[in-house]
């Protein structure tokens, strides 16, 4: 009873969140533009880009053919680089570049903790929608999909970093510095950032390669994602804009602090570095992708959680996620040139 009483307002939020599920379970309401082929196309082919429309495109004299060039030109050096990094590890028979510090003090906080804010975080979605269902709906307020789609999500966002931060700094008296978050050596580690990114890529694209193979090979369609939609279907550049900072920065910065800073610091200090390293990393692919990019995404997991505990620092880690996302997002951008 004491148990109940104490955490009386998780019981509820916790209950709250059951039931809207159960009661939406096998109702929930799939956005399709198959009119327009985006989400119901199986390859790049379906979508009408042909070879020829791809070399004619970088052909041409136009600003973004340029810009595309030159980025395709920068991902195939730190291709070339990865692999001349990795074939110096094989060579140092993988030798840690950076060392781990076991000294380290555990963090505040703890994987209880970490429950009571995903508790608070999804309460504050479904919480969010019945506002707009309700403030809305009988005054027929239609708001744009996309619009609400994209709010929604940074509403949601805003709301974890700052219960994270209520946390971290009022109910355990920590500072942000607890979380990674530090400005010391922020040169150093944007640059480890990199560097690691580029160590990287060539084994993302090997695991993406080889997972895409097995899931066409067993017949699997991956589901559309949802972010992509939101890119190819927009028309108004400043909603573009927005997004695209949104996806590329703010969406990492804010990942980072709850997936390294926070979620991991607790694991580990219950499991140890390793099941905290990848454990953490399976939950951050897990919320992620579909079954395609598990493996990808939990590789990157893997990697930002190790530069996260070798530079006691989210810098690096941060940078990671920066490039991977803005790599990800200049990809749909060509994608929505070439559909035009």
């Amino acid at each position: 009873m004491d148990f109940i009483r104490k955490e009386r307002r998780y019981i509820v939020m916790a209950f709250f969140i059951l039931l809207i599920t159960a009661l939406n379970l096998g109702h929930g309401q799939k956005r399709h533009v198959d009119e327009k082929g985006v989400l119901s196309a199986k390859t790049i082919g379906e979508l009408g880009i042909t070879e020829d429309k791809i070399k004619a495109f970088f052909e041409s004299d136009r600003p973004l053919a340029r810009v595309f060039k030159y980025g395709f030109m920068a991902v195939m050096s730190a291709f070339l680089l990865g692999i001349l990094l990795n074939l110096r590890v094989i060579v140092r028979k993988g030798d840690a570049i950076f060392k781990i510090d076991p000294g380290r003090a555990p963090v505040a906080w703890s994987s209880y903790d970490i429950l009571k804010v995903v508790i608070i975080i999804v309460f504050s979605g479904y919480a969010l929608n019945a506002f707009e269902h309700f403030t809305l709906k009988p005054f027929n307020v239609s708001l744009d999909s996309n619009l609400l789609v994209i709010v929604n999500t940074f509403l949601i966002d805003a709301i974890a970093v700052l219960v994270i931060l209520y946390f971290v700094m009022v109910k355990y008296g920590k500072g942000v510095d607890s979380l990674g978050l530090k400005s010391a050596g922020i040169h150093k580690n944007i640059l480890v950032g990199i560097a690691a990114y580029a160590f990287i890529l060539p084994t993302l694209l090997a695991i993406l390669i080889l997972s895409m193979l097995l899931m066409d090979f067993l017949g699997y369609k991956p589901p559309p994602q949802p972010v992509f939609d939101l890119f190819l279907e927009e028309k108004r550049s400043n909603v573009i804009l927005f997004l695209t900072i949104f996806v590329s920065v703010l969406g990492p910065m804010i990942e980072e602090i709850f997936f390294r800073g926070f979620l991991y610091g607790a694991v580990k200090k219950r499991f140890g570095i390793a099941a905290g390293v990848i454990l953490s990393a399976a939950l951050f692919s897990a919320l992620h992708t579909n079954i395609i990019g598990f493996l990808p995404i939990m590789a990157l997991g893997v990697l930002m959680a190790y530069l996260y505990e070798t530079t006691g620092s989210l810098v690096a880690s941060i940078t990671v996620h920066v490039l991977h996302n803005s790599l990800i997002v200049s990809f749909v951008f060509l994608i929505k040139e070439l559909i035009k």
